[in-house]
């Protein structure tokens, strides 16, 4: 039966949509959530004393930072690096990146475990850091400190953990020679929904000509192009209701052909053309919504398995995290179900446009 197919076009296409934004939302809030973690909520530059950010209620933590591109000496090779002088006080505050190892304090670093790789280095061997921008005299040698490594971190994010090192305020005040104050502070608020007030209090503050980043405007590329991917996921994955909708308005046709000589007789009886259009509509969205309910029922038991027992596994050595993340949000759901509807309804419309106008005579002939 032609319906049957239909119900189930209807009912893969939910489930295939519902699944599919229901992954890419599942990696984009993790993704986001390292982001965030590893940058912070905002980035402001040195613009103000620091206890008129203590002032600001929304400002959980603001950690004092200095950060140079400098060079890293290992066993293998030499290699420039993003050098990250923090307050290691509050840094477990901030920043929530997974590491191992014991905690940051003078004359230690944490590197990335990427680059300790590539140095061929490990947790308590030695390395040794200089910074040639900061060479103080044309003919003498930069600062150059002999460091142990105390911990590695694993955000398996960008290239954080192939170039990036931090060590405490107090080692990166004596290695920048150059630098006679701090950068800036990276900041983090109570609540994430709260990034665009305290943004805007911040500007209040120091005035709109200073650049105040928050962690989606520093990753704005990978950001945008984790929102181009959902959209047009969405409307490729739409193209399976498209389909679905022809079939249902064909099947709705035929089986309102082999009815043609009921419908012929209950014109000639008077009734109205929309009267007969309600009654094919009806009986479409009927037949679309066991399949569509089948579907959302089916991806929704799947997101609800996979999110309490991890059913579906990822290869970790790939992939920064070992199963695969589903998070359906309340929007997306509202927009499957508006597409569907809209689906289902055109195609059951035009179906029963084109029986209800049909000619009676016609109708009536068909039927011999």
């Amino acid at each position: 039966d032609t319906s049957i197919f239909s119900m189930i076009g209807m009912g893969v296409g939910c489930f295939a949509m519902i699944i599919a934004l229901s992954v890419m939302n599942g990696f984009e809030s993790i993704v986001h959530d390292r982001l965030r973690g590893f940058d912070g909520d905002l980035n402001l530059p040195d613009a103000l004393p620091a206890e008129y950010l203590s002032n600001i209620a929304e400002i959980e933590v603001a950690m004092p930072y200095m950060e140079r591109k400098g060079v890293i000496r290992g066993s293998l090779d030499n290699l420039i690096v993003s050098i990250k002088a923090i307050d290691e006080k509050v840094m477990d505050d901030i920043y929530e990146i997974p590491r191992k190892g014991d905690q940051l304090k003078d004359g230690n670093i944490i590197i990335g475990q990427g680059l300790a790789k590539r140095l061929g280095k490990d947790i308590n061997d030695e390395i040794t850091l200089f910074s040639p921008i900061d060479q103080v005299y044309g003919i003498g040698f930069p600062p150059i400190k002999r460091m142990n490594i105390s911990g590695t971190f694993n955000t398996k994010m960008l290239n954080y953990d192939d170039s990036y090192i931090f060590m405490t305020l107090n080692d990166g005040r004596n290695l920048f020679k150059r630098k006679k104050k701090i950068d800036g502070y990276d900041i983090k608020v109570y609540d994430k929904k709260m990034v665009g007030p305290t943004k805007i209090k911040l500007y209040k503050l120091v005035g709109e000509s200073v650049i105040i980043k928050s962690w989606q405007e520093k990753n704005k590329a990978l950001v945008d192009a984790m929102k181009m991917e959902r959209l047009a996921a969405f409307f490729i994955l739409g193209l399976i209701f498209l389909v679905a909708s022809f079939n249902l308005s064909s099947s709705l046709i035929l089986l309102s052909i082999r009815k043609i000589k009921e419908v012929g007789m209950v014109r000639v009886l008077g009734a109205p053309k929309k009267e007969i259009m309600a009654v094919v509509i009806l009986l479409g969205i009927k037949t679309a919504m066991k399949g569509v309910l089948f579907g959302i029922c089916i991806a929704l038991s799947i997101i609800f398995l996979q999110n309490e027992y991890s059913l579906i596994p990822l290869p970790s050595k790939i992939y920064f995290i070992d199963f695969l993340p589903m998070e359906i949000s309340s929007i997306d759901f509202f927009l499957v179900c508006i597409m569907v509807s809209s689906f289902v309804i055109l195609s059951s419309y035009f179906a029963a446009k084109k029986i209800a106008y049909l000619k009676i005579t016609k109708a009536l002939q068909w039927a011999k």
